[in-house]
């Protein structure tokens, strides 16, 4: 599994990580949508990882995720951004997996940054 991340969309993450400290987590969030096949993709940056954290190859260097997860992505992915919605997309050249994909903390605290 491989994911592609534009540079406008590493740029885009950078500025919402600031000063944090943390490794890229793609984190399959479950909390509210009522069970483990139902939830959504966000960027989480870990400072702690867990027996079920696996390391997939990007172009900024590994990147975690849930093992259990894998299977719900495709071989290849992209991270880009969408400069005119200001969001960032999980997609591969098949589907969209998250048209809004979050940046957050380690306790799933949405980060952000002033509109530019």
């Amino acid at each position: 599994m491989h994911v592609h991340i534009t540079d406008r969309a590493l740029e885009r993450i950078e500025s919402l990580k600031g000063e944090r400290e943390g490794q890229m987590h793609l984190f399959y969030e479950t909390e509210g949508c009522g069970c483990g096949n139902s939830g959504i993709f966000e960027i989480r940056y870990v400072t702690e990882t867990t027996p079920e954290d696996v390391e997939i190859e990007s172009n900024i260097g590994p990147i975690l995720i849930k093992n259990w997860t894998k299977v719900f992505l495709d071989e290849q992915m992209k991270i880009d951004f969408l400069e005119d919605r200001r969001t960032l997309v999980l997609k591969s050249d098949g589907q969209v997996f998250n048209s809004n994909l979050l940046v957050t903390d380690g306790t799933g605290c949405q980060l952000n940054v002033p509109s530019r």
